[in-house]
């Protein structure tokens, strides 16, 4: 059986018309103008290729997606925003994990109870991280550099229980704490620097006193042999819960040993701008929106390879940002918009929920596709990326060797912000297509 359908449109974009036209096509997908290629003659059959998910096959346990609050400042993420971020439904993006600062000066500290119960109120779990211990306890007295005096751990724990303490009197749960975000670079803001033996030290003599479960060690780039030195001594390892990173530069790669130890992988910060930080750089409203549809692929396939490393969770940098997942209102954002990039991260945080399990999927010809596959509260959930500007055409969705009997999908790409669909079955085929340049989500019920 082949579905016929004649369609006539048009397309308005960037000032330039495209004329109309009339095309009959054969596949049950809708297109729509811009980048995306119109279908070949009806007469070009394309064989059905079977996705293969195994759920029986298991990897990591997904601990979840989230993004950071702005760590300055009291302009943080509003109700309504904190909605749309952290809503798992049709109007928000599924975040699951919220990161927050623990400010060095405890002044601070109530300014960030309303914006993480708010968060807390969808179910997230919340990370706190230092970005420096209090000034007084440091070799250098200054926010800026400088290193934990080892004679001042025990104030520095202190420190941290009794931002804890006043979360809890106020009704914030800390799901976990780090001790200490980026210690093994230098930077000119609020910053400590550590040496690994030191944080290893640090951990295995006072990790236990900190109440709740502790991160380490939030390294620039991932740096293993960074925490190989907590891993490898037992004391230390047993006072970790998370092994956390950030990947800027590099550090992506399966860690082996943390798995091994029965510890969670978290990738705790990364973002991409277009580089508009830098000075004399292209200003973000001046870049135009096939830059930023290619940086989000980055940042899509950032998150592919996480996943594939058997990492546990991924969070972005500010959740609100021009350059992030809601508009702040610069750079030609609209305030409290969410934008093409949340909508694209949100292919991973809408439908893979915190204790679903990666499982095996597989193509007898991938055709250069990203695929990674989760099963969970009677779920499968596909996540496809197809990098290239060629259309793949007939993916027949098979679970545990049956076709499936029903499935919702959703896709971005340069014209579509997460668009719904329904695959129909096809003669006895459950068909859907990966468009050029997009993410796909597919959604199975058991």
């Amino acid at each position: 059986m082949i579905w016929r359908l004649r369609r006539e449109t048009g397309c308005f974009r960037y000032g330039k018309i495209i004329l109309i036209f009339s095309l009959t096509v054969s596949l049950p997908f809708l297109m729509s103008c811009g980048k995306e290629p119109e279908y070949k003659d009806p007469a070009d059959v394309v064989a059905v290729r079977d996705l293969n998910v195994e759920t029986s096959t298991t990897f990591q346990t997904i601990a979840g997606f989230g993004g950071a609050n702005q760590m300055w400042g009291t302009q943080f993420p509003s109700k309504e925003e904190i909605g749309k971020a952290f809503d798992d439904g049709e109007n928000g993006l599924g975040f699951s994990i919220f990161r927050v600062r623990i400010a060095s000066n405890p002044e601070e500290w109530p300014l960030i109870i309303e914006v993480a119960k708010e968060a807390q109120s969808y179910g997230a779990n919340i990370l706190a991280s230092p970005w420096s211990p209090p000034a007084s306890l440091k070799t250098n007295t200054d926010e800026v550099g400088g290193r934990l005096e080892p004679g001042n751990y025990q104030a520095f724990v202190d420190h941290i229980n009794a931002f804890l303490s006043l979360m809890e009197d106020n009704e914030v749960d800390i799901y976990a704490v780090s001790v200490q975000n980026e210690p093994d670079i230098e930077v000119s803001y609020e910053s400590c620097d550590w040496f690994a033996a030191d944080m290893r030290d640090f951990i295995k003599e006072y990790g236990s006193q900190i109440n709740v479960k502790l991160a380490a060690p939030e390294s620039f780039n991932f740096n293993q042999s960074y925490s190989d030195v907590i891993l490898r001594d037992d004391e230390a390892a047993a006072n970790v819960d998370i092994v956390a990173g950030h990947i800027y530069g590099n550090g992506q790669a399966p860690y082996p040993l943390a798995e091994s130890m029965g510890k969670e992988i978290w990738m705790t910060e990364y973002l991409l701008n277009l580089n508009t930080g830098n000075t004399g750089a292209t200003p973000w409203a001046e870049r135009s929106n096939e830059d930023k549809w290619e940086e989000t692929f980055e940042m899509l396939l950032t998150l592919h390879t996480a996943m594939e490393n058997n990492w546990n969770a991924y969070i972005w940098w500010y959740l609100k940002r021009y350059y992030s997942f809601i508009g702040d209102g610069t750079e030609g954002t609209t305030e409290g918009e969410i934008l093409k990039r949340g909508y694209a991260f949100s292919h991973f945080s809408n439908y893979i929920r915190p204790g679903y399990q990666r499982v095996d999927v597989s193509m007898s010809n991938d055709f250069g596709l990203r695929m990674t596959a989760y099963h969970g509260d009677g779920k499968t959930v596909l996540v496809i990326i197809n990098e290239s500007s060629t259309r793949v055409r007939n993916l027949n969705l098979v679970v545990d060797g049956v076709v499936a009997q029903s499935a919702d999908y959703y896709v971005t790409n340069f014209n579509r912000s997460r668009e719904q669909f329904t695959v129909n079955k096809i003669d006895g085929n459950a068909l859907i297509d990966a468009l050029p340049e997009s993410v796909t989500t597919v959604v199975i019920n058991d």
